[in-house]
């Protein structure tokens, strides 16, 4: 494969790499952006049923105060029974006169006149306005006039607003409800204020003055309001007693001052004092409800990594081989053509007789013989390593006499060396016998000893030694040379099949780098292994199993 088609082939790859990133980055992001809003989702929808509950507890402590007030009877002079509430019970007359109930220490009755008229004069006037303003029971029942009927598609675009306001509404008809029935002389006062002035009678309608909180209500003398009748509350105590209520629902929450209101703000509000509700807690999304999906995605994107890593190696190892593979067919071309070309040459002068002397015809012959074990080698070598590929050739093991081998092998490789003026020394270190398929190791064998013809023809001393022995239960096969060696750096690479190149085949010496990688191969098929060792020259020691 060429430089810019494999270049095309990385650039396509990236390419494809980049939109399956980023399609799983943007696939993340709205899953996490998804699991963060239901996540926020449920945290408010659990704070605010915790709200309501709460809101529902405190409206009944406050109830139940407004209604024991309501149906007790005021008789001036006489100290009522006590309630830690309430600070004093009061009257105000119509000249605006206050008279409390029972004892009242100076500085408590200073801090009412106070809290009733700063200037200290209107009292009574200043009441009247106060219920007439803050009409907490007319406020409820037009907030449920108004509010608890919802419109169906309103309540589906924003269900958690309208269940609030809901709530609210049949918090105010509760209280309502259970205020109007406090005594059997008392009557609640009407949604609108002047109506409520008419009453023959009123109830006690919670307010707020000068900052303390108050319940009021107007008695009536031939239709006339004669005096204001009001109890005073311990707004510190009264506050903390409600948010004791709530501690375990809402633990950071406060109460504010507030007047009655008909708004979407009243959702917050208490229906049976102008308390407003503020939690001091904000929904937030729980990072531990995320797990089970980062988990998820982990795997994903795991599995994309591992994909294209993946993809990758194959990509790259599909290339490789292309490469090798065409290099291979270079080679092969290029050591077919020199054979090739010698026998046209030489057939064609022997055929023509141009060769008269005997001795040089017997030398072309020579030639041509040679030419012609070297491509059958060559074809033996492709064919063997094409049955390796395709897992045939499975090896025949037996065992085998090392020595007897050798000797019956000594001939044939002589006579390749004898060509590249080598000689051979065989030696075998005692009975060695080992669990092998003799033709393959006679492959193996003979591609070593074609190398060392190739590559150690100058060396000194021109010797080629094989050397058999036992080395730990292992059969160790050594054939060396005294040529230049091969460097450590190119150990792996020359085990690796088609690893020349045309130009390396015509540069180096004869070959397609194919001997090599078959005789591993073929070592391992029979439990060994081929390795390239230490020594002056090259050196290759075959490791089979002993018998």
């Amino acid at each position: 494969m060429s430089g810019r088609s494999g270049m095309g082939v990385w650039a396509v790859l990236i390419i494809c790499a980049a939109l399956i990133v980023g399609a799983m980055g943007w696939l993340t992001r709205s899953v996490l952006q998804a699991e963060r809003e239901r996540s926020f989702a449920e945290s408010r929808a659990r704070l605010e049923e915790r709200i309501r509950l709460s809101l529902w507890r405190m409206d009944s402590v406050a109830a139940s105060l407004v209604i024991e007030e309501n149906q007790r009877v005021f008789i001036p002079g006489v100290t009522p029974p006590e309630n830690p509430l309430v600070r004093a019970r009061f009257t105000i007359g119509a000249d605006s006169t206050v008279s409390p109930e029972g004892e009242l220490p100076a500085e408590d009755l200073e801090l009412l006149r106070s809290a009733l008229d700063e200037k200290g004069t209107d009292f009574f006037p200043n009441a009247c306005a106060a219920i007439q303003a803050d009409n907490q029971w007319g406020a409820n029942f037009a907030y449920v006039e108004n509010n608890l009927q919802v419109d169906v598609k309103q309540q589906a675009a924003a269900y958690q607003q309208e269940r609030n306001t809901n709530e609210r509404a049949m918090r105010g008809k509760a209280i309502n409800q259970a205020v109007s029935k406090a005594g059997p002389y008392q009557q609640m006062a009407q949604p609108e204020a002047e109506i409520a002035l008419e009453a023959s009678t009123g109830g006690f309608q919670p307010t707020w003055l000068g900052g303390e909180p108050f319940l009021l209500r107007q008695v009536r003398t031939l239709g006339v309001v004669s005096a204001i009748q009001g109890v005073w509350i311990d707004a510190a105590f009264f506050r903390e007693t409600l948010l004791d209520e709530i501690e375990d629902l809402l633990p950071q929450a406060r109460l504010e001052p507030t007047t009655p209101s008909e708004g979407d703000e009243a959702a917050m509000e208490m229906a049976s004092f102008p308390w407003r509700l503020v939690p001091g807690e904000k929904a937030r999304a729980d990072p531990a409800t995320r797990g089970p999906v980062v988990a998820s995605l982990g795997v994903g994107w795991l599995a994309v990594v591992v994909a294209l890593v993946a993809g990758m190696a194959l990509v790259r190892a599909v290339m490789r081989l292309s490469e090798r593979r065409a290099s291979f067919v270079s080679a092969v071309t290029h050591e077919l053509r020199t054979p090739l070309t010698t026998f046209r040459l030489y057939s064609d002068m022997l055929a023509s007789g141009a060769v008269a002397d005997e001795s040089k015809r017997s030398g072309y012959f020579r030639t041509m013989r040679r030419e012609a074990d070297r491509l059958s080698h060559l074809v033996e070598n492709v064919l063997a390593f094409s049955r390796i590929e395709r897992r045939g050739g499975k090896a025949r093991i037996s065992e085998v006499n090392v020595h007897a081998l050798l000797d019956d092998l000594r001939e044939r490789f002589e006579e390749r060396l004898v060509g590249a003026g080598l000689k051979l020394w065989i030696g075998v270190e005692g009975e060695v016998v080992a669990r092998a398929d003799p033709a393959a190791v006679e492959h193996v064998l003979f591609n070593l000893i074609d190398n060392a013809a190739k590559y150690a023809a100058d060396s000194k001393p021109p010797e080629v030694r094989i050397t058999a022995r036992l080395q730990g239960g292992r059969v160790e096969i050594e054939v060396a040379d005294y040529g230049s060696g091969i460097p450590a750096s190119e150990r792996s690479r020359i085990f690796r099949a088609f690893h020349k190149s045309a130009a390396e085949a015509a540069d180096s010496r004869p070959g397609v780098g194919l001997g090599l990688a078959l005789s591993r191969r073929l070592a391992r098929g029979m439990a060994g292994d081929l390795e390239c060792r230490d020594g002056p020259g090259a050196r290759f020691v075959l490791v089979l199993p002993a018998a």
